[in-house]
């Protein structure tokens, strides 16, 4: 948003995951909204709101959970369908959630995670032997063999609630060398894509199969700086939040 608010009025209809808040408190919110465009983060209840209350349901930006598991559930998945057909954009932020947006949405756009790149850093200084973190996560634990791998080659693991306030995220992803994502899911999530964008190497679901040989490599410092080093390029490249909100201005003008 820093990057759009200088040629856009932008105003945030926030939510809980309170039962009044994500029932009638959003429904009021909706319902008592201006604006010339409505862009839904969300392709639950709040969306089909919009699509009742407004005009149009002018873009729909699906992130993960909504199109991943709940458009399959008896309860709520029509309520996805019929949001994905109904809005005059959509948009997917993952590149695993193209086959199944895209089976409502044939036209449906990719628009990549942004990344600020000035706030989460290049880091300078790398330890020797590498240092790992995981953030712990509610729905998968990491695979035991990758534990029994990182000790065997010497690189300390440092499991983490995920309790840590956004500002210091930073520096707490620059004080390691390997960034341990998910595995269930078959995208890099925002977290890991911050932590390559200060350069650390990561060990997610594209090294399931040849984890041996991954965590044998990164036992090097050498070889972390230089994987960190195309970490970071890769962030600057595809994920920079200015060119992401370049993409996101020209969708909204566009839309008017």
């Amino acid at each position: 948003m820093p990057y759009l608010s200088s040629r856009f009025d932008i105003t945030f209809i926030r939510r809980t995951r309170g039962l009044w808040s994500k029932t009638f408190g959003v429904f009021w919110k909706i319902l008592k909204s201006k604006g010339d465009i409505i862009h839904v983060n969300y392709a639950l209840q709040d969306a089909y709101l919009v699509d009742k209350l407004k005009p149009n349901l002018d873009i729909l930006h699906v992130h993960g959970s909504d199109v991943r598991w709940a458009i399959h559930s008896k309860k709520y998945g029509w309520i996805v369908k019929s949001n994905l057909r109904n809005a005059e954009k959509t948009l997917y932020s993952t590149p695993d959630l193209e086959s199944l947006v895209k089976k409502y949405r044939p036209d449906a756009i990719y628009q990549p995670t942004p990344i600020r790149t000035t706030v989460f850093k290049q880091k300078e200084n790398y330890n020797d032997p590498p240092q790992a973190l995981y953030f712990k996560l509610s729905y998968e634990k990491p695979p035991f063999r990758l534990m029994e791998l990182l000790g065997k080659h010497g690189i300390a693991l440092k499991v983490k609630d995920r309790d840590v306030p956004y500002d210091l995220i930073p520096s707490t992803l620059s004080n390691f060398d390997i960034y341990i994502d998910r595995f269930t899911i078959p995208s890099l999530s925002k977290t890991c894509l911050e932590a390559m964008s200060c350069g650390l190497a990561t060990i997610d679901y594209r090294h399931e199969v040849k984890l041996p040989e991954t965590v044998a490599h990164l036992s090097d410092a050498s070889n972390v700086k230089d994987v960190g080093a195309i970490n970071r390029d890769f962030v600057e490249e595809n994920h920079e939040a200015g060119k992401i909100a370049e993409m996101l201005a020209k969708i909204w003008e566009e839309t008017l």
